[in-house]
């Protein structure tokens, strides 16, 4: 991985109560993912690409992204999905995640989500005990406001 970067891995499994596809829909249209990442906002999407800003404050440390992402794989009927990013900034960094759902019985939907970002510049000098602290909190926040929208009927787009 070279240069200053730091590697942070991410592996997380949430379950959602609401159906497969209601879930697929939302997960794979940036406009609803965006609204459930603390600090992010879209600025451009077309059909499997977006872009857009990301703002995080690790302690004193506060640092924006402007950047993009593109689904690279989208399989709707064994619902899994590769996204690739690139944000730069007050650093740089670079993230690619694999999510799968599953149908669970009675209704609801167990996503899993693995993750591997490459952190640069400002971010990387926090240390990676603090930034998966961090990164553990923004997705519990996600995973809330993923399931305040699909759990209670939500919003739609």
């Amino acid at each position: 991985m070279g240069g200053d970067g730091m590697e942070i891995r991410v592996e997380k499994t949430f379950r959602v109560d609401a159906p497969i596809d209601r879930v697929w829909e939302f997960l794979t249209d940036p406009e609803q993912v965006v609204e459930c990442v603390p600090g992010a906002e879209l600025t451009e999407k077309s059909e499997r690409e977006f872009s857009g800003r990301l703002g995080i404050k690790v302690g004193p440390v506060q640092a924006k992204y402007r950047g993009e992402g593109r689904f690279v794989e989208l399989d709707r009927e064994r619902h899994t999905m590769r996204v690739v990013a690139h944000g730069a900034g007050d650093g740089s960094a670079d993230v690619e995640m694999r999510g799968e759902l599953r149908a669970l019985e009675g209704g609801g939907t167990e996503s899993s989500v693995e993750a591997v970002a490459n952190v640069g510049g400002r971010m990387a000098q926090m240390g990676s005990r603090l930034i998966k602290f961090v990164s553990d909190r923004l997705f519990d926040q996600f995973v809330a406001r993923v399931r305040e929208r699909l759990e209670e009927g939500g919003a739609s787009g």
